[in-house]
């Protein structure tokens, strides 16, 4: 890795987009740098939701760290730890700078707000602590983003993706989820929201508790859910369908499992894309005639693949990759 803090602004979110695809491309490349990220992303998500604690345990949290890798590293590879170190103390240098702005409240007009954002690429899921103690899991292609007045003045949070949410209570300052026009309230609470930009619907699922729909521009908009029901909200109708359904069936993503309840091939195509980081090609139009039903938990993608070919009259050839390109499926 030519230089550390590429790591650093791509695990904070603070990375320009070209820029962005070159230092994953270098992570995939390199085991060194992809142990380093992970250890790097570990440190951070760890220390991000210590920003409510006091400094002396953060700066215990950043020697516990320190320590845990040193007695990992065998000795010859003390270059690697130095790098290791160098980042975390650049985690805390950042970690403690945000908890000062969320203590110290700026008496001047124009008060400019930071952003974190924590990313889940396609691939990977992820689990986040926020500075509330609340709980995320975020899926493939997903981006989460909360300003440095969380859980202080406010808990608001953007989402672009799908998310699991274990809401810590606190009846003075709500959590929003916004997702577009589509605003998510609650006060404590287990929840899923799907909100991928391309699917053009937002999907609330409540597990427990109770969530608000309100919508940004509409005033009049508001709806309640009860636990066991989930609501679709068409982001160009602008208009909401309430189903009971069994929440089970759309929140055990979280724990690697996928789930097809009738599901239309296309979405199908969609979620195996962004859970493998494939790239499917669909060959024969009729492939999108096919409704499935399955339910997987620890299959790889051949295995997945095979029960399509085998339950829809649908044929799949897989194209090796060139280079760093994505794996490619043809369906037929």
């Amino acid at each position: 890795m030519k230089n550390v803090n590429d790591i650093l602004n791509l695990i904070t979110g603070n990375i320009d987009p070209d820029i962005r695809k070159e230092v994953l491309s270098e992570i995939k490349n390199e085991p060194a740098d992809k142990d380093l990220y992970k250890k790097t992303k570990t440190a951070w998500a760890f220390l991000s939701s210590s920003k409510q604690a006091p400094d002396y345990k953060v700066e215990k949290s950043f020697h516990d760290l320190q320590t845990r890798i040193r007695s990992a590293q065998p000795q010859h590879k003390m270059y690697s730890y130095y790098k290791y170190a160098a980042v975390l103390v650049l985690i805390v240098g950042i970690a403690a700078t945000m908890f000062h702005l969320g203590r110290s409240r700026s008496i001047e007009l124009g008060h400019n707000l930071q952003y974190t954002s924590v990313v889940a690429d396609y691939g990977q899921i992820s689990k986040v602590v926020l500075p509330d103690r609340s709980v995320i899991w975020l899926n493939s292609g997903t981006t989460l983003t909360y300003n440095n007045d969380f859980a202080v003045d406010n808990r608001d949070l953007t989402l672009k993706g799908q998310a699991f949410l274990e809401v810590t209570e606190n009846k003075k300052i709500p959590l929003i989820v916004s997702s577009g026009d589509l605003k998510v309230k609650v006060l404590g609470t287990r929840f899923d929201v799907s909100a991928y930009p391309e699917d053009h619907q937002v999907n609330v699922v409540l597990e427990s508790g109770s969530v608000e729909l309100l919508n940004a521009k509409n005033k009049s908009f508001n709806y309640k859910l009860k636990p066991g029901e989930m609501a679709e909200y068409d982001t160009e109708l602008k208009k909401v369908k309430i189903n009971e359904i069994k929440p089970n069936n759309y929140t055990t993503w979280k724990d690697g499992e996928l789930i097809f309840i009738n599901d239309p091939m296309a979405n199908v195509i969609k979620r195996l894309e962004r859970k493998f980081n494939i790239e499917i090609v669909v060959a024969n139009p009729d492939v999108y005639k096919s409704i499935f039903n399955a339910n997987f938990k620890n299959e790889n993608l051949k295995e997945i693949l095979d029960y399509i070919e085998f339950s829809c009259p649908i044929t799949y050839r897989m194209i090796p990759n060139k280079g760093g390109e994505k794996l490619k499926v043809m369906l037929n």
